[in-house]
């Protein structure tokens, strides 16, 4: 039987992977728009397709993170996102990738202020979107952002096996999943017609 760390590296190695490869879609393939790939909750076993709740809030944050996204009228000044619910749960990861850089995402929709607080504490170099004013410099929709509230950490390419671990740190340790706990995957672009996984179950 596998042991736990070998388990968790072996998800480690798997997380890293979707992320390097989303690295060369954006620059590759893509090129001109930047691109997404969110880590979201599956269904537990005994399901033969992927359950994957695409929520409004996942997809419209997409949308909203993107550099110069229209807001949509979900995320009009008039229509602030619902309030979170833990009845409404849905644990996602998001990771945006640019040119330069990809960054990590955790909307108020899927964390809870607890679970910031030890984010915050236990890992590195994470910060609140709305104390980062001077990311409105390179982000034309940074106010869309701040109305997510997310959490972010920015890392550069190459960095991919760093931003796995932190994911692992968020998904196994912050929010106690088991880790042999099955994760659908959805990437694509966000302007442009580029779609790659929908929903695809890794475990």
């Amino acid at each position: 039987m596998t042991n736990y760390s070998d388990e968790k590296h072996r998800r480690i190695e798997q997380f890293a992977e979707y992320l390097r490869l989303m690295g060369m879609r954006r620059h590759k393939i893509v090129k001109n728009d930047d691109c997404y790939i969110l880590f979201e909750e599956s269904a537990p076993g005994g399901v033969d397709a992927p359950h994957v709740e695409e929520s409004t809030a996942a997809r419209v944050e997409a949308e909203c993170l993107a550099n110069g996204s229209p807001a949509s009228v979900e995320n009009d000044a008039a229509n602030p996102p619902p309030a979170w619910s833990p009845a409404k749960r849905m644990r996602y990861v998001q990771f945006a990738f640019s040119k330069d850089c990809f960054y990590l995402d955790l909307s108020n929709r899927t964390l809870l202020p607890h679970e910031a607080e030890l984010i915050l504490r236990e890992g590195s170099e994470f910060y609140w979107a709305r104390n980062r004013p001077d990311l409105s410099l390179v982000r034309k929709n940074w106010k869309d952002i701040v109305k997510w509230d997310p959490l972010q950490k920015v890392y550069l390419y190459g960095d991919e096996l760093p931003a796995a671990e932190d994911l692992a740190f968020i998904i196994f340790q912050v929010w106690k999943f088991p880790v042999d706990w099955p994760w659908c995957i959805t990437a694509g672009a966000f302007h442009t017609d580029h779609r790659f996984e929908c929903g695809k179950r890794i475990e």
